[in-house]
């Protein structure tokens, strides 16, 4: 896997738009407010959502356990078929995440971590920007979307379900990281509490059994779900056909040194 250095250093996180959820009555999106001022340690993270052939090794290795399912909203044959190795690896628990990102020499991010590798320091609204939304720059529920309920007619992303990873290149984040809006929600290591950001409050615990937080939206929901600053939430043992996951590491760790 391929990883993009982020620097050190404050950006803004959190939303003041209007669009931002301000309470945490109705579903399971957790409030983006205040917006504040975050900082963030140097850290690396992979370029692109873990894909099947990548789950794959690890299971193969004998570290990872088996996908609760193997296969897709659309396709009966997902994992197990070679045609979708380089697509987003889907119905993943929070600990599958982490073992994965343990056994390849990484971590799950930080929610600071993702949310700054996806919009940069300046507190854009998407990835790329404030631009609209349209079929280039993202994988959502468009016209091709099979849940019609949710579909965003105007637009042709391309793909019913999962995309292979970095088919949107107009997407990219500031600092070229891919798919952080839609394609599969993504792992992040951290417990679900209100802003601002403290990784020192308890949020950071990897021993306490909580709700972990989603970012990056999904080929399964609309536009709204694509902003940058959005939290969504479940128990670590959830796992969903549209929720993957990405590594990260701290830029003053090593990197494991390749075997013989």
């Amino acid at each position: 896997m391929v990883q993009v250095y982020v620097p050190a250093g404050a950006f803004i996180m959190g939303s003041e738009d209007i669009e931002a959820k301000r309470s945490e009555a109705g579903g399971r999106a957790y409030p983006e407010v205040p917006q504040h001022t975050a900082y963030t340690d140097a850290f690396w993270i992979d370029k692109y959502e873990v894909t099947n052939a990548q789950y794959a090794q690890c299971l193969n290795a004998g570290v990872c356990p088996p996908l609760h399912l193997n296969s897709s909203e659309t396709r009966e044959h997902y994992f197990d078929n070679p045609e979708y190795a380089d697509y987003p690896v889907i119905w993943v628990s929070w600990y599958m995440a982490k073992t994965y990102c343990e056994w390849a020499g990484r971590r799950l991010p930080t929610e600071a971590e993702w949310e700054k590798a996806a919009r940069g320091t300046d507190g854009r609204k998407y990835p790329w920007g404030n631009d609209p939304i349209d079929g280039t720059r993202a994988n959502f529920c468009d016209r091709r979307c099979p849940r019609q309920a949710l579909a965003n007619g105007l637009y042709d992303d391309g793909y019913a379900d999962t995309a292979p990873v970095g088919s949107y290149p107009a997407g990219a984040s500031p600092y070229g990281v891919m798919d952080m809006a839609g394609n599969v929600w993504e792992w992040t290591s951290t417990i679900v509490m209100p802003y601002p950001y403290d990784p020192d409050d308890g949020r950071e615990d990897p021993e306490v059994y909580a709700e972990r937080v989603w970012r990056g939206g999904t080929w399964s929901n609309g536009i709204w779900w694509l902003r940058a600053s959005v939290r969504y939430r479940s128990i670590p043992t959830y796992w969903n056909v549209n929720l993957g996951f990405r590594c990260a590491v701290s830029a003053d760790v090593p990197l494991p040194t390749p075997g013989p």
